[in-house]
């Protein structure tokens, strides 16, 4: 009895000692309008958890955020559940609930249930993913809805209907990539891969569909340039571009930045894009990546140490007459307009942060919209306090 006393103290005082856990406070304040303003509040209360286990380290992190817009609602999420291993001679291995993304850039980005494996054959780098992402929160997740999902995904989240109104459309995400160290430039990185989606939802037509890209990383001196590319098939081909080159001018530990995204629309020859999660493609016109083009600029400065600030514009073009929905559009021109945004991230302490983001988008600087179409904007204050 003694020994299975001492035993258990070890244990108890290993894991005590072993281990760390916090909370993570954060509040968003977001108001955007047009004719009309609309008000978005969501406090969350986050715990978190992390210990070794074995040679892996266990991550847990989990909560629920009270959200207000028109009514308000708590929702549950489970952040993260993460057991991952980065001290294998020749690879690293995470699963459970993990943050991923692929090379692209531009797919498939966000939380997903499932496993990535990263295997080392001396400076090359080879992944694999098996992922799944019918039981996350669907508000979060942003995954793209297919025309044949259900009609409930687009409801809003009621405690009283949790199974149809919480959870995020099933699909079934694999993956193959590499990333080659030093190709075609030494000081460049070149990426490769594949990606599969299998629409595991109950409607009759799904949509499955599967994605080629590469991509390239280059720098020299205070000069960067990221070019990525991507095909996929599911209705028809389908094809993705991105490209962005920045300058660290050298006056303040700032950066100049110069891009463009591209997105196939729905034509004779070629079909719309379609990427596996939604990305808003701006501020205020949050349109995401398909069907659509954006040619953007922005510049980043740390004034302080504790003080960073940003500001952009980007200009707005649809690559058809289809994909992009607005009640104010009108068919005769594929020029949508102007947006400018700017903000500040102040972090006086490692505990503590304040973030503020405000943007306006105005159509009369394109000829998509109709003339009465309104100048819409966001202002976004938010907080983050660790304990």
């Amino acid at each position: 009895m003694k020994r299975l006393i001492f035993l258990l103290l070890i244990i108890f005082n290993y894991k005590v000692f072993a281990a760390d856990y916090g909370l993570v406070l954060s509040q968003q304040l977001l108001l955007e309008g047009n004719k009309e303003t609309d008000f978005t509040s969501n406090t969350s209360f986050i715990p978190w958890f992390s210990a070794p286990v074995g040679d892996f380290d266990l991550n847990i992190s989990a909560g629920i955020t009270a959200s207000y817009r028109n009514k308000f609602v708590m929702v549950p999420e489970l952040h993260k559940l993460e057991l991952s291993a980065y001290t294998f001679p020749l690879f690293n291995i995470r699963a459970g609930r993990i943050a991923w993304q692929d090379y692209s850039g531009f797919t498939a980005k966000g939380i997903f249930d499932g496993a990535d494996v990263q295997f080392k054959l001396g400076t090359v780098l080879l992944n694999t993913a098996l992922l799944y992402t019918g039981l996350l929160y669907k508000e979060t997740a942003n995954i793209n809805i297919t025309p044949g999902d259900p009609k409930d995904y687009n409801l809003k989240f009621d405690w009283s209907d949790f199974g149809n109104t919480y959870f995020a459309p099933g699909r079934f995400i694999t993956s193959f990539h590499g990333e080659f160290p030093g190709f075609p430039y030494m000081r460049g990185k070149f990426y490769s891969g594949l990606l599969f989606q299998i629409d595991l939802s109950d409607a009759e037509k799904k949509l499955s569909s599967y994605y080629f890209f590469i991509r390239n990383v280059m720098g020299y001196k205070q000069y960067d340039l990221d070019v990525s590319g991507a095909v996929s098939f599911s209705n028809g081909p389908a094809l993705a571009f991105s490209m962005e080159g920045g300058w660290q001018t050298g006056f303040l530990r700032d950066r100049l930045s110069l891009g463009l995204h591209w997105a196939s629309g729905q034509g004779s020859n070629m079909a719309a894009f379609f990427p596996i999660t939604r990305e808003a493609q701006g501020v205020v016109l949050k349109h995401w990546f398909s069907g659509i083009m954006v040619i953007r600029t922005k510049y980043e400065a740390r004034l302080l140490p504790e003080l960073s600030v940003h500001g952009g514009l980007r200009y707005f073009l649809r690559t058809d007459d289809v994909t992009f929905a607005d009640q104010y559009i009108e068919k005769d021109s594929y020029s949508l307009g102007l947006e400018l945004d700017a903000g500040f991230l102040y972090v006086p302490m490692s505990d503590f942060s304040l973030f503020f983001g405000s943007g306006i988008f105005i159509p009369q600087m394109g000829g998509a919209m109709r003339s009465d179409s309104p100048v819409r904007w966001s202002l976004n204050l938010g907080a983050i306090f660790s304990l």
